[in-house]
């Protein structure tokens, strides 16, 4: 199994050639503003094996698409790479170093990692006694980790605000983007390249809900269930958001 430090440097690298993503993050609240925060990430390389192809296609000065062998190649390669890490270390271990991290009253509940193939999915869950310390939640990086790349599992909840107004209480979030990262690290002046990398976003999710037992004053979520608020973002719908919207992306205020 990935240690916790591990997988955040395979989900960074993974920003740096782009891929399809599925980000969620769930808040459960009690009337104290206490509760549980989950972190779901999936990341799916799949997308990467005919971008791979093509590009040692262009290195070796071929032109036209990649072939059935090539692409069979290429997937193997990235398959070799994936398992090439000290990942499978001791996972209890690196999970109580990141435990020793969390701030006063935010405990780790739970941490799970799946891997299959070219697939990794981690599932984080969190309890706390104060919504507002998710957002100083940081989740351990190993030597070379490339901080650089934005890589949203470094900090699960980033950019999280909970303000009491007195009677009411307003809670602000920008969703993940992992297409930002990716359009940082593209190398300018080559818009063929620029496409096809975002060409891979196209199955992109970006989720965020809430549960509260308190009355809902305003709220910008695209559907509600219950008590549960719900922003779904995919790849169109994130690219429409100005930098403004982006920064309030998820927005509720609740009377106490």
């Amino acid at each position: 199994m990935r240690t916790l430090a591990a997988l955040t440097v395979v989900l960074a690298s993974a920003l740096f050639t782009a891929g399809c993503f599925d980000i969620e993050q769930t808040l459960t609240l009690e009337r104290n503003l206490s509760g549980k925060a989950g972190f779901t990430m999936k990341v799916d390389m799949e997308p990467m094996v005919g971008f791979a192809a093509m590009m040692a296609r262009s290195m070796a000065g071929k032109e036209g698409p990649p072939t059935a062998a090539e692409l069979a190649e290429a997937r193997k390669e990235m398959l070799a790479n994936a398992k090439k890490s000290d990942a499978q270390t001791d996972f209890d271990k690196d999970r109580k170093e990141f435990e020793r991290t969390l701030p006063a009253g935010v405990t780790l509940l739970d941490a799970a990692v799946k891997e299959d193939a070219l697939k990794v999915a981690v599932n984080l869950l969190f309890g706390f006694d104060q919504v507002s310390k998710l957002a100083t939640i940081k989740l351990p990086k190993k030597d070379g980790d490339p901080s650089e790349a934005g890589n949203p599992v470094e900090s699960p909840f980033d950019g999280l605000k909970v303000t009491d107004e007195g009677t009411t209480i307003l809670i602000t979030s920008p969703p993940q983007n992992p297409m930002a990262d990716a359009k940082d690290q593209m190398p300018p002046g080559d818009p063929e390249m620029a496409k096809q990398i975002m060409d891979m976003f196209k199955g992109l999710r970006v989720a965020f809900k809430i549960t509260a037992p308190f009355a809902i004053v305003e709220q910008n979520a695209h559907r509600k269930e219950g008590n549960t608020l719900i922003w779904e973002f995919n790849m169109d719908s994130l690219a429409k958001l100005t930098p403004a919207q982006l920064e309030a992306g998820i927005r509720v205020r609740y009377r106490k």
